[in-house]
């Protein structure tokens, strides 16, 4: 099995798939989802993926105007085998509500299209939030 050409790389595309199974692919807006009565969105295996009123209001709190329509969750936080203490977000909406609902302040600026995080703070808000923030492994 290993010895044919293109076997690693078969076997790596099909353990990120599953690995990366239970991800959103059609995000809702922040707006859509405060208006449902059981804030959902659905996976690319057909799964619910339920989002906690607290995290939605939360970063709510944080929005300026016309930033809730904008703001696409659940908001990815990307974990990569080659950062080994880092993750990243990469919609630059979802890094300035987040700054804000969190108090970062000038800490973690957003900048050539990622906002770098530690490791450990990644892992938190994931936590945290409770559906409204995803982690996507790379």
């Amino acid at each position: 099995m290993w010895g044919e050409p293109g076997s690693v790389d078969r076997w790596v595309e099909r353990e990120s798939r599953n690995l990366n199974a239970s991800l959103v692919t059609a995000k809702k807006s922040l707006e859509t989802l405060l208006r449902e009565e059981r804030p959902s969105c659905r996976t690319r295996d057909g799964e619910e993926w339920p989002i906690d009123r607290e995290g939605l209001e939360r970063l709510a709190a944080a929005c300026d105007p016309g930033e809730a329509e904008a703001l696409r969750l659940p908001l990815a936080v990307h974990f990569s085998s080659d950062l080994s203490d880092a993750c990243y977000i990469t919609d630059g909406i979802a890094a300035t509500v987040l700054r804000r609902a969190e108090g970062f302040g000038p800490a973690y600026p957003f900048r050539e299209g990622r906002m770098y995080l530690p490791l450990s703070l990644g892992v938190d808000l994931v936590s945290r939030y409770k559906g409204a923030i995803q982690q996507v492994f790379l």
